[in-house]
């Protein structure tokens, strides 16, 4: 007895198709999860692996072998030595209080909420902003992992807390960057201070809660601060500021401007000394040219033709001495009459 071949039908081919494209795809979503874990961690990043909800082990740069979820999750992070950047909320003015503040509102008129929001007390009453950017970095992955997202938040309460503290500490001048006289040096310094304080006192903080059990994982390295006034007191202030610098500006000018007098009048002084050094020297080579001969003749005069010598330099230089004169008038010396001469009585 023959059997006719039996010959698949439309559907059934459809439905065969359909089963094999389901069943590739299922494979391929299981190879995808169990792989899925399976990745390479950055030069710049560092893994936690999760164990059901518990933290396991830190995986650095490098491949990572994990479990497929959920048994295994993996949180990446940025590696320890990678800098984060956070600004303080804590010490940030209240956005409400802002538009208030923007819209030329007294403190008085607001609540004491909204007043004091974002502002600290300096140890001589004085008020001031601060508001900080933190550089940290995570030591402890695995502490940061199992804060989660408490530890930032956590973060920004310790170094307000810590900017507290450290404000009451100081006077205003010691904390805002005030005036640019060199008398505020001592102060500059002290501004400068403050920032590494700053960071020392949140690190400490961390280490409390880290010996507590209770450690967040983080690092403080720098702390940059931002000081300012109320904004009814910082146009005042600045007023002040530019009139300092406006000061500081003139004196020196005035002191370029002595030095310069001064540099001026000693090349005067310089100049003038050195010409009247010059004639003086000039006419001492003149006074002893002309007195040369008579020097000379000094020396003869103890001898016996000094005064034949004496007189012959009389005759040589006498018809010089009376060609200079405007009138001559001669008379015998051996004479007894008077000579009557106009003029002064000497």
């Amino acid at each position: 007895m023959l059997h006719a071949e039996h010959t698949a039908s439309p559907l059934e081919q459809s439905l065969r198709l359909s089963y094999r494209l389901l069943l590739g795809l299922t494979l391929l979503a299981g190879l995808a999860w169990l792989f899925g874990h399976i990745r390479p961690i950055p030069a710049d990043s560092q893994a936690v692996v999760l164990r059901f909800g518990a933290v396991e082990r830190v995986q650095h740069a490098g491949l990572l072998l994990a479990w497929p979820s959920p048994i295994e999750e993996v949180l990446l992070l940025p590696a320890g030595e990678r800098l984060q950047q956070r600004q303080i909320s804590g010490l940030a003015r209240n956005a409400h209080a802002l538009a208030l503040d923007g819209a030329g509102t007294a403190l008085r008129q607001m609540g004491d909420e909204l007043a004091g929001s974002g502002y600290l007390l300096s140890g001589d009453l004085g008020v001031v902003q601060l508001n900080a950017t933190v550089y940290y970095q995570i030591d402890d992955a695995m502490a940061y992992a199992v804060q989660g997202e408490q530890a930032l938040p956590a973060l920004d309460r310790l170094v307000s807390a810590a900017a507290l503290q450290l404000s009451a500490g100081r006077d205003l001048d010691s904390i805002l960057v005030s005036r640019g006289s060199t008398a505020s040096g001592q102060l500059a310094i002290q501004r400068e201070r403050l920032r590494a304080e700053l960071v020392a006192a949140a690190n400490q903080r961390l280490q409390s809660l880290r010996q507590r059990g209770v450690a967040l994982g983080i690092r403080i390295v720098r702390i940059d601060l931002l000081s300012a006034l109320p904004h009814q007191a910082q146009a005042a202030f600045d007023a002040v500021l530019t009139a300092d610098q406006t000061v500081e500006r003139q004196l020196a000018l005035a002191r370029t401007a002595a030095a310069q007098q001064q540099q001026q009048a000693s090349a005067a002084v310089s100049s003038m000394l050195n010409n009247a050094r010059a004639r003086a020297n000039e006419r001492l080579a003149l006074a002893r040219s002309e007195t040369s001969e008579i020097s000379a003749l000094a020396s003869h005069m103890q001898q016996s033709d000094g005064p034949e010598l004496l007189r012959q330099l009389y005759r040589n230089r006498i018809q010089g001495v009376l060609a200079k004169a405007g009138q001559l008038s001669t008379i015998d010396p051996d004479s007894g009459s008077r000579l009557i001469l106009p003029g002064v009585r000497p």
